[in-house]
Parts: C-alpha cells; sequence; structure tokens
C-alpha cells in the first residue's frame, strides 16, 4: 500500500514539475492572407492573407476590423508591406521564404517556359508543374533552418512547405498541403484551438512555428471583385480568424511566449475589358514569334531565331500603347509614359530585381496596372490566357503602385506596443523569423535590419545576433550554384524528417 502511494506521489510531483516548467523560447506564429498577413517567434505564429493589399485593408469598414484593431492596439502595424516585383503568388512566396529578390532565388514568375527543355510552369495547373526542373538548386527557406535548429515546424496550406529540400521534409498531412488545384474552401478556423493547445503542451520542450495560409479572400477578390458580397464576407471572415487566434491565445497563456505575425504578400487591381490588348495586333507575321509566357500584366517573348529585331521594333512602335505616349493639353503637348512598356532582356529596369532571373526571354512587355497583355493565335501559357479572360481582379504589375502594396502587423513578446513604422519589404521577414526564433540563416539576404528593427522591443533590438544583409546585383547561374554550394557547408548535414504534426 505504501509502495502504491509512494509511485502516485512521484508520478504527481514529476507533472506537477513540467506543468510548471517555462518555455524554452519565444513560439511564432505567421499568418499570410491571399488577400495579406503574418506571425513570429517566442513560438512564432505566421499567418498569410493572399490578394488584400493595404488600400483594400486601410478602406475597409472599421466594424470589420476588430480583430485587427485589437492585434495593432496591442502590437506594431506597418504603413505597408512592398511585394517583389513581379507582384505575383510563387516570386513573393519564395522572397518570403528565403528572404532574396527574384533574381536571387530564381522562381521568376507564375508562368514559366523552359526554352531548353520545352517545359512550362502554370501556377500549379500545367502537367509540367511538378518536374525537378522547377525546384531544383532553390535557396534554403526559412524553415528548413528552423527545422534543423530542433524546433517544431507546423504547416496549413503555406505553399512549398511540405516539399523535401536537401536534408529535411516537413511532414504536412495532404488535406493540408497547398496547390492551386485544390480548389476547396479550407477551414483555418476549426484548426486554431487545437493548434493552441499544442504550442501551450509542447513549448516547455521545443519553440514551434505555425505557418498559416488563408487564400479564402484571394479567391473572392480574382471571382467576384473588390465590391462583391463574397468578398466583404471575406474580409469579415479573415478578421474573425485573427480575432480566434488571440482570444485562444489568451486562453491558453501564450501571449507571454508567443509571436503572432499577420502579413499578406500582395494586392490585386481590378482587370477590365477595354483596357486589354491582342498582342498579335503589333505582329505583321505572328509566326515569327515561337512562344509566350504569362500573357497577363506581362508578357515573355521568344521571338524565331534571327527574328528578335523585327519583333522587337513592331512591339515598340505598335499603335497600341505607343499613341498613348503623348496628350495634348490646350496645344501643348505633354510626353506620359506609354501603357505597354517593351524592352530587351538587359533593358529591364534594374529596380524589379528581375532581369537576371531564370527564363527571362529575349523581349520583355511590362504593362501598365490595369492594363492587360493577352493573344489569340500565337502559342500562350494557356492558364494564363484563361484567367485574364475570366477574373475580375489581376495581380503581377509594377510592385511601387499603392494598390499591389500587403500589410503587415505583428504582436507578442517581440514587438513593441501600439507602435505603427514605415514601410516595410517581403524580403524583410525572413531574416525577422530567424532572428526572433534564435537561429542563424542559411544564406545572406536581400532584407534590411534597419527597417526591421523599429518595430522589436529593446530585448529583441538589442540582441547580439544580427542578420547580414545581401545583395547580388547581376545574377548569374554560377551565384545560385554558390549559394547552394554555401547552403551545404553551413548547415549539418544528416538526413531529418520533422514528425507528423498531432493537431
Amino acid at each position: 500500500m505504501w509502495g502504491l502511494r509512494i509511485f502516485l506521489y512521484v508520478v504527481f510531483s514529476i507533472n506537477f514539475c513540467f506543468s510548471q516548467k517555462e518555455p524554452v523560447g519565444q513560439n511564432l506564429i505567421l499568418f499570410l492572407v491571399d488577400g495579406n498577413f503574418k506571425y513570429f517567434l517566442l513560438n512564432l505564429i505566421k499567418i498569410l492573407f493572399t490578394g488584400l493589399g493595404a488600400n483594400l485593408f486601410n478602406n475597409t469598414d472599421s466594424r470589420m476590423k476588430f480583430g485587427a484593431k485589437t492585434l495593432i492596439e496591442n502590437g506594431v502595424e506597418a504603413d505597408y508591406l512592398i511585394p517583389v516585383f513581379p507582384t505575383q503568388s510563387y516570386p513573393n512566396w519564395f522572397s518570403l521564404a528565403t528572404g532574396l529578390y527574384v533574381e536571387n532565388h530564381n522562381f521568376t514568375a507564375d508562368f514559366m517556359f523552359d526554352p531548353n527543355n520545352t517545359l512550362f510552369f502554370e501556377r500549379d495547373l500545367g502537367a509540367d508543374d511538378l518536374n525537378e526542373k522547377w525546384w531544383r538548386a532553390n535557396p534554403a527557406p526559412f524553415w528548413y533552418s528552423v527545422g534543423k535548429a530542433g524546433i517544431d515546424v507546423h504547416c496549413y496550406w503555406f505553399a512549398t512547405c511540405h516539399m523535401p529540400y536537401v536534408d529535411l521534409v516537413v511532414q504536412v498531412p495532404l488535406i493540408r498541403r497547398h496547390s492551386f488545384k485544390n480548389d476547396e474552401e479550407h477551414d483555418l478556423y476549426s484548426y486554431i484551438p487545437n493548434i493552441m493547445k499544442y504550442i501551450q503542451k509542447y513549448q516547455v520542450y521545443r519553440k514551434q512555428l505555425v505557418l498559416l495560409r488563408y487564400d479564402g479572400l484571394g479567391k473572392a477578390l480574382r471571382t467576384h471583385g473588390e465590391d462583391s458580397e463574397q468578398t466583404v464576407q471575406e474580409l469579415s471572415n479573415f478578421d474573425q480568424q485573427v480575432r480566434k487566434i488571440q482570444e485562444e491565445m489568451e486562453t491558453w497563456d501564450l501571449l507571454r511566449s508567443t509571436n503572432l505575425i499577420v502579413l499578406s504578400d500582395h494586392g490585386l487591381i481590378k482587370s477590365e475589358e477595354q483596357n486589354q490588348y491582342y498582342i498579335e495586333e503589333c505582329i505583321a507575321d505572328s509566326t515569327k514569334i515561337k512562344q509566350i509566357a504569362n500573357s497577363l500584366a506581362f508578357a515573355l517573348i521568344w521571338p524565331e531565331e534571327e527574328e528578335e529585331d523585327t519583333i522587337f521594333f513592331e512591339l515598340k512602335f505598335c499603335d497600341q500603347w505607343a499613341n498613348l505616349a503623348s496628350v495634348d493639353y490646350e496645344g501643348e503637348t505633354k510626353e506620359v509614359e506609354p501603357s505597354v512598356g517593351v524592352y530587351r532582356q538587359h533593358e529591364i529596369p534594374e529596380r524589379f530585381h528581375w532581369r537576371n532571373s531564370r527564363f527571362i526571354a529575349p523581349i520583355v512587355l511590362i504593362a501598365q496596372p490595369g492594363y492587360q497583355l493577352l493573344t489569340r493565335q500565337i502559342p500562350s501559357t494557356s492558364v494564363s490566357e484563361k484567367f485574364g479572360r475570366e477574373w475580375k481582379m489581376l495581380d503581377g504589375w509594377d510592385n511601387e503602385n499603392p494598390d499591389l502594396q500587403g500589410i503587415f502587423m505583428a504582436r507578442g513578446p517581440a514587438f513593441k506596443s501600439g507602435y505603427k513604422g514605415g514601410p516595410l519589404e517581403i524580403v524583410d521577414i525572413y531574416q525577422l523569423v530567424l532572428n526572433m526564433l534564435g537561429v542563424d540563416p542559411c544564406h545572406p539576404n536581400n532584407g534590411s535590419w534597419e527597417r526591421v528593427s523599429e518595430f522589436l522591443s529593446d530585448e529583441l533590438e538589442e540582441r547580439s545576433y544580427q542578420p547580414q544583409n545581401f545583395g547580388i546585383r547581376n545574377s548569374k547561374p554560377i551565384t545560385l550554384l554558390l549559394v547552394v554550394i554555401e547552403i551545404l557547408i553551413v548547415c549539418n548535414f544528416s538526413f531529418y524528417f520533422l514528425p507528423t504534426d498531432l493537431f
């Protein structure tokens, strides 16, 4: 009898001691909105909303922003979040994950053509989209560095999170893997309580990184437009999720140990039929064009051999857009920017950090925001053509346009309270995540620590670890190879599977 009592006493004592243990560090929840958002670590919850532009968010009825208002009052908000060019999903997701401009991470666009292998990438909807040539030799995403540091990583419809990288795989259940092929609605709301329960239970052993992405708002904007009932409902759903996460964090006593980041990758702009241009109308003989890719906000054009000069000249002086290059004001002619810019690859503006990416064509058309480029007979990426004709709102234009900029807000022990700061860039988030989790990066990055540091609490701002800034001005294939070599040298190389999620 006494033996049983002693045994029960020991078991109770052990359980009591473990229940009193402090978290090993801060956790991070990152919430990405297809339409805008993001989260950070003691534990870190990161939420990404796709398609939510800063202007759309700022103009939303305040009664539909209770959750966001609570977050901002207790945390920080950036003026806006600047995406990379092109303002499409995959280029920005890779910049978010790696801290690199597009010409440095080399995932060039949502729609790409590989002329050497005659392969097409079409935003998860093409037959060749899983070919290793698109995914091989890419720089390490931050969840690779985090996982190798022994931190638990959990992904909810966060793009490419489930893909193996070198010697690590984040095991994500099939139901929670991202693909644009899967058009089902994701019930993120129902997962939130179990996410918080898991963080509270395991944070005494390991830091936790949770990556969430919500695409309902982006779908509503693209399919129905910004003034539709569906978009109004999705804006409300977004805010309810932000509110629910904070309420559950409070219920599970996580506000002192867990950081929440909410962000969006980029905004969207209305698509109107009168602003559509057909490339055939500029070309005397369209058979001189071999292939076009991504015919929407910009177009990548591969002419037949020895026809580049002819095609470039015809496009440069096409009446569809060249005659808009000047406007007569009461007898005075003033030059204005044409509605479509025509460039050879080396002429693409440096500020885009895009000209040296993989699969950039010899000729590139870049339309002004709101204008579209389409084809009728010239071979093109069929999925982008379909979207251009069907969707009410599109992306891909100049990343300096206010309607295409995203949002960033956060709260938690790593952040100041009630603070509004200047703009951030999406490439800044990589070093922020790693610094909050106390993890060294596998490669330098293009982000600015100066932009990030103003949002952090004094404790985080004064940390000895300072991420390096990095800029490859003229990326070549050898530069990407050097990045990959550095990853293999810096990171411990032992094949590692992160455990399957329990929630």
